[in-house]
């Protein structure tokens, strides 16, 4: 069976945004054309542009780039510093979320999120957007 990772990636941003709602009371909005942020949190008056990334790698790997695998032409580049304000990072397998400043990240266009004490361990569960 081949994994449907754009059908994976729109499940997690669902569920980031209801657990923001429901579980946090941020009022959560969609761009209504292309934007390089999936959606944005209203985070007490504050509004965080949000891209939502997911994996089901044990590894704890993520892509956080643009562009694609280079079949069309474009390269993969990193997000735009003012693009994207942070990085909610969806580990399936155990349901853990990072929300990682995008300004933490750099120029980096894949991250490692370490169990125990890796670079982005201090942003798991990070729901003030800190």
């Amino acid at each position: 069976m081949k994994k449907d990772t754009v059908k994976q990636g729109e499940k997690s941003e669902q569920i980031f945004a209801t657990e923001c709602f429901v579980e946090h009371g941020y009022t959560v909005s969609w761009p209504t054309s292309t934007t390089d942020y999936d959606l944005i949190v209203d985070v007490n008056g504050s509004l965080k542009k949000v891209q939502v990334k997911s994996s089901v790698k044990g590894d704890g790997n993520v892509n956080i780039c643009k562009g694609t695998n280079g079949h069309s032409g474009l390269k993969k580049y990193p997000y735009p510093e003012d693009s994207v304000d942070f990085f909610a990072v969806h580990f399936i397998g155990k349901d853990d979320w990072y929300i990682i400043p995008r300004k933490a990240t750099e120029s980096a266009m894949n991250i490692r999120i370490g169990a125990n004490k890796g670079k982005y361990t201090g942003y798991k569960d990070n729901w003030e957007f800190a």
